[in-house]
């Protein structure tokens, strides 16, 4: 998740003294030493119902066994690659040390810290509702229009806060855990925050709020080994409360929506899944709009009309380790029927997922879609029309298709797409940043209808030219941007172009490419289907959808993906690149590869093995699953 979550609890006086403790308390997942506490409730039961963002590591310590066990753990455990790998450690230490010394503690300090569960919590309240018992606000007592309406936004904005919950199991007396609150206390006291502490049923909570008396800025108690620290509300002291059995309302564990995603997203292993994550996307959404204008308010609206409201919540879960899979995720979108609305365009559609034969044994990757591509273009009408007038979307799309090129756009191009689609991706040599190219085919219901429909929209087009493989055409395009210009001889040079084989419509930007596709579909070269890695892949997702039938399925290699990265780390220019780059994360990077020579790349290909994919469709929402064989 790279978009940044705004937390408007947290207020701007106080974010920058906090978010180091938040960043820690996100770093802390990667490791830990002992086993969690029993008498540590698990986090579903500290934090409330209206959580829109969880995510926890169930143990962190059985998690890095765990990933000690797997292909990458073993890989850099190897006796060729430790040098490196603790050249990198060396590294990462010394970055770190500029986060670290404002804490006193060393990365492997914190590494130290964690001894079991691990949660992070994005909590909805109230905070007039909550009642910190903080201290009233004091009202302006100006009425002009501008004042009232400052007034109302701010009280809409206290109606829909958000707090952070972090959980953190780090055993009794962790020296470590109490130097880093210490600090923190101090960055809080410095930001102009008031302590309150208390103790409530003989736990201390010690509590920071603003001097107004109108908000927590932190909030933490230690208990059975666990550090609960709440960030932007009363977070920590709601959590306390559930601990002891006075909580207010239900917890997320008790939550309808949150069981029912979960439920969803255990998988066929017998263990519990190790990290766990669930949104509430709808509710967290309308309340980041509650904190917006008259803007995100008309967007919501429209957004209400389109039945957002349906998505009930989005679930993951992950395993490691095991005698045949080295990692499986399950995810889940639970979605209410009937699919209207903007729920319409999801039209998936099982059938045959099985390789065509154009698609070489060499690909890096292969996924197969089924969809119901005309359900899908009729639903975008349908919600076009909704907001913009009946045949806004006809005037819009197919009038000016037809226009343009005399062809009915509706008829001659959806229609002629048979519910299926196939995105493989293949590394073309030499090796550059741009080397992985693929190609996007659809099948064709009709491919002599399709063939005629392809020339008459390329006649329209004085650019485009066309040259004879064997039988058929191939349609090429010609090459516009940064990519065309002789300067940049490292990149390599796209060729957009188009071609019809069999019942497929195969578009891309290699030629290269599409030559391999057209030589393996003649037989003239191996076949991903003949692949036995395939096969075993393919014999395994049999067994993880237990009767479903899919209507997409991905194959990946994981180790091709690795020799695009591995060629560009041997490059004298990325590392000369790197070196010059005005970060100290580049720099070190760059120094670090100059140090160390890399061992041949069948050092690091023999610890992946194949990947897979899948999703199918059910009445309560949409199921995907991954899963890496052990190499």
């Amino acid at each position: 998740m790279n978009n940044r979550l705004r937390c408007p609890g947290l207020t701007r006086h106080h974010k920058p003294a906090l978010w180091p403790l938040v960043c820690i308390g996100l770093l802390l997942g990667w490791a830990a030493d002992n086993q969690a506490s029993a008498a540590v409730p698990g986090a579903p039961r500290l934090l409330p119902e209206q959580t829109m963002v969880y995510v926890r590591v169930e143990n962190v310590k059985d998690f890095r066994e765990d990933l000690a066990k797997s292909s990458v753990g073993r890989m850099l455990d190897d006796p060729k690659l430790r040098p490196m790998v603790s050249d990198l450690y060396l590294q990462a230490s010394q970055l770190f040390e500029q986060i670290g010394s404002q804490f006193g503690i060393s990365l492997d300090d914190l590494i130290d810290i964690p001894q079991g569960q691990l949660a992070v919590g994005v909590v909805a309240f109230d905070a007039q509702a909550a009642n910190p018992d903080n201290g009233p606000r004091t009202e302006s007592r100006d009425e002009s229009p501008e004042a009232i309406r400052r007034r109302l936004a701010e009280r809409r904005q206290e109606s829909a806060r958000f707090g952070l919950l972090v959980v953190i199991d780090s055993g009794e007396r962790n020296e470590t855990m109490d130097k880093i609150l210490i600090q923190v206390e101090q960055l809080v006291l410095r930001s102009g925050a008031v302590e309150r502490s208390e103790v409530i049923g003989g736990t201390q909570v010690r509590r920071w709020i603003a001097p107004s008396g109108s908000d927590t800025r932190l909030e933490y108690f230690q208990r059975e080994g666990a550090t609960v620290i709440g960030v932007g509300g009363p977070v920590a002291t709601d959590a306390l409360a559930r601990w002891d059995g006075r909580g207010n309302g239900k917890s997320l564990a008790e939550s309808t929506d949150f069981a029912a995603v979960m439920t969803r997203c255990v998988g066929a292993e017998d263990t519990r899944p190790q990290i766990t994550f669930f949104a509430d996307p709808y509710r967290l959404a309308k309340r980041l709009v509650l904190q917006g204008g008259v803007a995100a308010a008309l967007g919501w609206q429209i957004a209400e009309e389109l039945g957002v409201a349906k998505i009930r919540g989005i679930g993951a879960s992950t395993f490691q380790g095991g005698d045949i899979f080295d990692d499986i995720t399950h995810a889940h979108i639970l979605i209410d029927a009937p699919r209207d609305g903007i729920f319409s365009v999801l039209r998936p559609k099982d059938g045959d997922t099985n390789p065509p034969k154009w698609v070489p044994e060499d690909v890096t990757s292969y996924t197969s879609i089924g969809w119901r591509f005309d359900a899908t273009y009729d639903g975008v009408a349908r919600i076009v029309d909704r907001f913009q007038g009946e045949d806004a979307f006809k005037r819009q799309v197919e009038d000016q298709f037809e226009q343009r090129f005399g062809i009915d756009f509706r008829d001659k191009i959806i229609g002629a797409i048979d519910d299926r689609a196939v995105i493989t991706q293949w590394l073309q040599p030499p090796v550059t940043i741009n080397s992985s190219v693929s190609i996007t085919a659809v099948k064709l219901k009709d491919p002599v209808a399709a063939a005629a429909t392809l020339q008459a929209v390329t006649d329209s087009m004085p650019d485009i030219r066309t040259e004879a493989i064997g039988v058929r055409k191939l349609y090429l395009a010609p090459v516009r941007g940064p990519a065309a210009r002789p300067e940049r001889p490292a990149l390599r040079q796209p060729t957009p172009c188009a071609i019809i084989v069999d019942d497929w419509l195969l578009t891309g930007d290699s030629r290269e490419f599409m030559e391999r596709a057209i030589r393996a579909n003649d037989g003239a070269m191996p076949r991903l289907s003949a692949l036995p890695e395939y096969d075993i892949l393919a014999s395994e997702l049999g067994a993880q959808l237990g009767g479903e039938k899919p209507f997409l399925l991905s194959f990946s290699r994981a180790s091709e993906v690795l020799r695009q990265v591995y060629e560009l780390a041997k490059s004298d220019q990325t590392r000369s690149t790197l070196q010059n780059r005005n970060d100290g994360v580049s720099r070190a990077l760059g120094e670090l590869l100059r140090r160390n020579e890399l061992p041949p790349f069948d050092e690091f290909k023999k610890y992946f093995a194949p990947a897979g994919s899948f999703a199918y469709d059910e009445p309560g929402g949409i199921h995907f699953g991954r899963f890496t064989l052990k190499p």
